[in-house]
C-alpha cells in the first residue's frame, strides 16, 4: 500500500505500491482517451486552432462533468463558449495526465515532486473522481457518504473503493501543500 503523500525539505514526495501505480496507469490512460477532442474536418479550422461550429455538449455524463457548460441558462453562450475553448480545456487536462504518468513509478516506489507536478497530480486527481464520481451517481455529500456503507458483495464495491482511495490520496496531497 501507498504512504501516499508528504512535504519534504525536497518537494512533494509520493509513495505508491506497485499495484497502486499500476491502478494509476491504468486510469490515466483512460481519462487521456476520454478527453481526446471530437476531430476537426477542416484543415483550415486544425491549423488555426479555433473551431469555426461548436463542438456539441458531450455526450457522455462524466466528459460532460469535467466540461460543464460555461453558460447553463444560454445554450448559444454556452456553444460559442465550448467553440473557443473545448480543445484547450481537452488539451490542458490530457497535458496535466500526460506529466502525471510520466512521473508515477511504473512499479511502484518514490518520486518527487516540485509544486507544478503536485498542481498537475491535483488536477488529474480531481478528473478521476470527477469521473468516477459521476459513474457511481455520486450527486451531493449524501450519496458520497453513502459509499461508506456499500456492502462488501455490491458489484460497485471495486469502483467505490478506487474512488476512496484516490479521494484519500488527493486529501493527503492537499495537506501536503499546506
Amino acid at each position: 500500500m501507498s504512504n501516499g503523500f508528504s512535504r519534504t525539505t525536497d518537494g512533494i514526495e509520493v509513495v505508491l505500491g506497485p499495484l497502486e501505480a499500476t491502478l494509476l496507469v491504468e486510469l490515466i490512460g483512460q481519462i487521456e482517451l476520454l478527453l481526446e477532442p471530437p476531430p476537426v474536418d477542416d484543415p483550415l479550422e486544425a491549423i488555426v486552432g479555433l473551431r469555426a461550429v461548436a463542438p456539441p455538449p458531450p455526450d457522455d455524463p462524466a466528459v460532460a462533468r469535467l466540461l460543464p457548460d460555461a453558460y447553463p441558462d444560454d445554450p448559444d453562450a454556452a456553444a460559442d463558449y465550448r467553440r473557443r475553448t473545448s480543445d484547450d480545456i481537452r488539451e490542458g487536462k490530457r497535458a496535466a495526465a500526460r506529466r502525471v504518468l510520466a512521473t508515477v513509478p511504473a512499479t511502484g516506489g518514490r518520486a518527487l515532486l516540485d509544486d507544478p507536478a503536485a498542481q498537475d497530480w491535483l488536477i488529474t486527481l480531481n478528473d478521476l473522481r470527477l469521473v468516477l464520481g459521476t459513474r457511481l451517481d455520486i450527486t451531493d455529500d449524501a450519496t458520497a457518504d453513502a459509499l461508506y456503507e456499500i456492502d462488501s458483495d455490491d458489484p460497485r464495491r471495486p469502483v467505490i473503493e478506487v474512488y476512496l482511495f484516490l479521494g484519500d490520496l488527493q486529501d493527503q496531497l492537499v495537506h501536503a501543500l499546506l
